[in-house]
């Protein structure tokens, strides 16, 4: 009667020990399957973002630029580009992106609020003003690359 008892009991402990593992097994199955679809979703819509803030900078070109820089084009990309941040892809935009896109944008409010480029709109800018917005540019485009993958290999 014992063994019975003892067989009984070990079978009963096993399945319950199976039981739980495979309740956590399935449970932590179920939270990546989650994380993976949550991610694949962000990055998506990330992509989609910042593909319309990419070509809201167009003007800003540093190579084959469409015409002079000047400080209307600098405050109608500004304007732009807070309208994108406001109306759709700010909320998209990561931590390590943030910093990025406002030193872009200090930058270019720094050309907007100059009373002296205020007064010659049309003029081309200097070429030092050119050369940095031109660097934030560059440094805002490969940090949006980075959240993306966009320029980082296959992650298969």
């Amino acid at each position: 009667m014992t063994e019975t008892y003892s067989s009984l009991l070990t079978g009963l402990v096993s399945g319950a020990i199976t039981a739980v593992i495979t309740y956590f097994v399935t449970l932590s199955k179920a939270r990546l399957e989650l994380t993976i679809e949550y991610d694949k979703d962000l990055r998506k819509s990330r992509l989609e973002a910042y593909q319309k803030l990419w070509k809201i900078m167009k003007p800003l070109a540093r190579y084959s630029a469409e015409r002079p820089l000047t400080h209307q084009i600098v405050k109608q990309t500004s304007e732009a580009m807070r309208d994108w941040y406001f109306d759709a892809g700010g909320i998209f935009l990561s931590r390590a992106s943030r910093a990025p896109y406002f030193a872009f944008k200090q930058e270019m409010q720094a050309i907007i609020d100059d009373s002296d480029l205020q007064d010659a709109t049309d003029a081309p800018l200097a070429k030092e003003l050119i050369h940095t917005l031109h660097e934030r540019g560059t440094l805002l485009r490969a940090s949006l690359s980075d959240d993306i993958g966009t320029r980082k290999g296959p992650f298969v």
